[in-house]
This record gives C-alpha cells, sequence and structure tokens, in this order.
C-alpha cells in the first residue's frame, strides 16, 4: 500500500470515527492586507508570523485571543516576520530597518535588535536562546546561536561559505542548511559538543533541515534523484521519506518531541495542502476540518505539544493566518488522531528554487504589485540566502 493510499484511508476512517470534523479552524485574519501566515507557536496557543497591511507592507505580528497584534507598528521598522515564539512568550524574528535585516527578540513589549545589519532570527528555545542567520565582515552569511545577549557564529559547512540555523531545541542542538564545495545545499544538526553533522539525501543533490525537537530527530526536505523534493524526519543521520499527497514534492517544518511532523505537499493537481505525519502516514489536514467553513489549509509551519498547528490558508479567496484546534477543543493529542502534538521558507522544484527566495525578496515583490508568494506552494518565510542565481 503506497503511502498517499494509506494517509487517504487513516484521514476517511479517522473522520468516521469520531462523527464528524476532527480539527477547528480558528482564523487569526490578517493586517489588513492580502496575506497572512503563522510561523510558530507555544505552548499556550499563542501563535506568530507575518502579514501584508493596507500599505502593502509585512510587518511582524502576534496573536492576542482576539486577532492578532501588530510588532512592527511605530517600531521604527517598515517591515518585519516573527519567526517563532516560546512559552514565556519571547518572540524570535526580523525587523527590517532601511533596508537592512536586523536579528530581533520581543520580549516585554519591547523589541531588541540582537544582532548587526544583515542577521536574521529564526528560532527561539525555552530557556530564550536564538538561532539564526549572521553575517560576517567578509559578506557571508553565518549559523548563529544566540545566549544571553551574546552570538557565537557557528561556522559554514566544510567548503562552504553559507549556512543558518533555523530550527533549534532545548538542549541547544541546532538543525539548519548550508551549501557545500559542490555547490549543493545540505540540511545539518549542530550540538556544542559535536559541531556539524552533515545530513544525506535521497539521491540528488540537496537538502534542507527546518526543525529540530529534544530527541534530536530533525525535519525537512531532501532532493530526489529526479530532482523533486520530499519531507524527512531524520533520526541519528538516517533519513526516512514522508512521500508526499500525491505531487511532485513535500516540505517538512515543524516537529515534535513525540516525531509529529507538519508541513505542506503538493497534490497531483499542483495545489499546496498542508499535512500531518504521524504512525507512518501523511494526512491532508484539510480532510480533518469541516469542509463547509471555506477553508482550504495550504501550509503548517509549527504545532505546539497539545496539537495545535499554526500556518497559512485561504478563506473567501483571502489568505488568512490559522490556527488548528481539536474539535472538542481539548487539544489535537485527546483524539488518538493526530498524537501527542509537533515546532523555518522553503526548498523548490528545481533544485533551490523557493529556497532563495528571502522575504527581503518578497518585500521587494510586494512594492512591485506581486504577490507574496511567488508560486503556489512557496512562501518565503524568512529565508536570508538570496543570491539572483537561486531564483
Amino acid at each position: 500500500m503506497n503511502l498517499t493510499f494509506q494517509a487517504a484511508i487513516f484521514a476517511v476512517a479517522s473522520t468516521l470515527a469520531f462523527g464528524g470534523p476532527i480539527l477547528t479552524v480558528v482564523d487569526l485574519g490578517t493586517l489588513g492586507g492580502s496575506s497572512a501566515a503563522a510561523f510558530g507557536v507555544n505552548a499556550s496557543g499563542l501563535a506568530v508570523g507575518s502579514a501584508t497591511n493596507t500599505f502593502g507592507y509585512t510587518h511582524a505580528f502576534s496573536s492576542s485571543g482576539a486577532g492578532i497584534a501588530d510588532l512592527t507598528l511605530n517600531s521604527g521598522a517598515s517591515d518585519g516576520v516573527a519567526s517563532a515564539i516560546n512559552g514565556a512568550g519571547a518572540i524570535a524574528g526580523t525587523q527590517f530597518i532601511n533596508g537592512q535585516a536586523y536579528a530581533t527578540v520581543w520580549a516585554g513589549g519591547a523589541a531588541l535588535a540582537i544582532g548587526g545589519a544583515g542577521s536574521y532570527a529564526l528560532a527561539i528555545n525555552e530557556s530564550g536562546q536564538i538561532g539564526g542567520m549572521l553575517t560576517t565582515a567578509a559578506g557571508d552569511g553565518h549559523a548563529f546561536l544566540a545566549d544571553g545577549g551574546a552570538l557565537t557564529d557557528l561556522g559554514a559547512l566544510p567548503g562552504g561559505d553559507w549556512s543558518s540555523t533555523y530550527g533549534l531545541n532545548n538542549a541547544g542542538d541546532a538543525a539548519g542548511y548550508g551549501n557545500t564545495a559542490s555547490g549543493a545545499f545540505r540540511g545539518f544538526t549542530w550540538s556544542p559538543d559535536g559541531g556539524y553533522s552533515v545530513l544525506g539525501t535521497f539521491g540528488g543533490a540537496n537538502s534542507y533541515a527546518m526543525a529540530i525537537n529534544d530527541s534530536g530527530e530533525a525535519a525537512g526536505s531532501a532532493q530526489l534523484a529526479d530532482g523533486a523534493l520530499n519531507a524527512f524526519i531524520d533520526v541519528g543521520g538516517q533519513l526516512t521519506d514522508l512521500g508526499t499527497l500525491g505531487g511532485m514534492n513535500s516540505y517538512a517544518y515543524g516537529i515534535n518531541d513525540a516525531g509529529v511532523v507538519v508541513g505542506y505537499s503538493l497534490l497531483g493537481s499542483g495545489d499546496a495542502h498542508a499535512f500531518v505525519f504521524e504512525n507512518g502516514a501523511m494526512i491532508d489536514l484539510n480532510s480533518l476540518i469541516d469542509p463547509s467553513t471555506g477553508w482550504v489549509l495550504n501550509e503548517a509551519y509549527a504545532i505546539n505539544a497539545s496539537g495545535e498547528i499554526a500556518g497559512s490558508g485561504t478563506l473567501n479567496g483571502v489568505e488568512h493566518a490559522f490556527l488548528l484546534e481539536d474539535a472538542g477543543s481539548s487539544g489535537v493529542a485527546d483524539t488518538g488522531t493526530v498524537g501527542n502534538g509537533v515546532s523555518t521558507p522553503e526548498p523548490g522544484t528545481r533544485g533551490v528554487v523557493l529556497l532563495g527566495l528571502t522575504l527581503t525578496i518578497a518585500i521587494r515583490a510586494l512594492r512591485s504589485g506581486a504577490r507574496l508568494r511567488p508560486q503556489p506552494q512557496a512562501r518565503p518565510r524568512s529565508h536570508p540566502r538570496s543570491d539572483a542565481s537561486l531564483v
């Protein structure tokens, strides 16, 4: 039985068993513009992300229980993105000031730049350590780990000159990707004791790690020999292919301590649908909600220990940020279907298409009237890598 067929059977059987939709979609709304996406969610169900406002600027936001609060408004920054939030409510993200990106942490109602120009904060753990990318004096991008205000440059992969952290666990272990001497991009895990471990692929040239849990398991995407990219789980350096929802590519963004993964996949039609992967099956999250709501869940980026999933979907033709909750309001984990819960833009279909699209590029596109997502399956979350050769 192929994985897609197994997932479909599992989803249908689950819905029948519970006599209705398993998940409820909470609309986090927009900031008045045409797009919004939630990229992180903490244990309390508070979500963060970015959204366009009525003037076309992209602003960072946090959910407030009654919609979303604009973190960039009146901050001195023109644009921003919030990438992750921890249990204490500290938010890691990036502010854009005078065209320059600054790694930022929002805490106690204030925004504090923790890096110089050309830096991006993309992950945060429960102790407040932050991971992301900084620009060196030589102009290279390097992964960093910030702890107590001190930034540690993690360097690049052997032979490469660019790297970035995208995921961070509570032990201070990181996941991300960087380029190599061959020019290919490879996912990595990094630990304070062992340094970099370079991840493999599924026969292609590239791989990308986006999240890591407290067991050291990483999630991301890896290239097949035919150039397609499939979501993976990495356990001890061994990649497991999660398959797709019938289309050519899938991308994983989050993994929890139970090994549950969220992300999105292309369908056979080419449309993008959010998924959750558990117990060997990739499940289309759209099969677990009430279809009469009008929602199409396109991308899932994060999931907390209670099983609340944050992402981006389409409602009445407008892209909204969403949070998924158990339809019984007691957490996804209680359904017995989406497990014990899961925790930044993406690989593309030709080499590193989409991967090179950064938030900066997205902002430029907005200025010229283009959509934030350059392709249906692509959303620049805050990728620092922006070489024109990768687009």
